[in-house]
């Protein structure tokens, strides 16, 4: 029975802590405080927060804030940009695709691309005059060496025109066409 602990023992742990012994009791390194001592150092502490916690306007960037930074991207990296693109594109053309990729991105030709989207002109018109044009003028060329009479520069210039008008036309009914059977 020497085993068990005296009954003594067993009640110091069931007492109050003012009952207890003293190597029992547990150590507190602050001792409580009266409350009109730990309203100072609050207040403090909320008026420190509030000095320095930062308004959400302060936060969310505004148009003036985000047009002051500077911008990184320049004509150079765009071009770079660009160049990278087409080399990854054109890996996965076939050969007649690739050519005329090139040809098409030469920056000649796509100065004159440039130049025709800022027109109000309508490429079925185009490709519609430019097909009248060549074919008129032919003609009229042929006619005028067959029966011998003097060619007419102007010619050109109305087949063009004419032909503008007939492509505009056609694209005007093929867009209603459309349209009926879509709804």
């Amino acid at each position: 029975m020497s085993e068990r602990q005296p009954s003594h023992e067993k009640q110091e742990h069931f007492k109050a802590p003012e009952q207890q012994a003293e190597h029992h009791r547990p150590k507190v390194e602050h001792e409580h405080k009266p409350e009109a001592q730990e309203l100072a150092p609050v207040a403090e502490l909320e008026q420190t927060a509030k000095e320095e916690a930062l308004l959400a306007k302060e936060l969310v960037p505004t148009e003036k804030a985000a047009k002051a930074e500077p911008t990184y991207v320049n004509r150079e990296l765009k071009d770079l940009t660009f160049a990278r693109t087409m080399t990854r594109v054109r890996k996965r053309l076939s050969k007649p695709d690739k050519a005329l990729s090139k040809v098409i991105h030469q920056p000649v030709v796509a100065g004159v691309s440039r130049v025709g989207e800022k027109t109000v002109a309508r490429p079925s018109g185009l490709l519609a005059g430019s097909i009248c044009a060549f074919l008129g003028s032919s003609f009229f060329l042929w006619m005028s060496r067959h029966y011998g009479f003097e060619y007419n520069y102007l010619l050109f210039f109305l087949f063009f025109v004419g032909g503008f008008a007939v492509g505009l036309v056609l694209e005007l009914v093929f867009w209603v066409f459309k349209r009926r059977q879509t709804s």
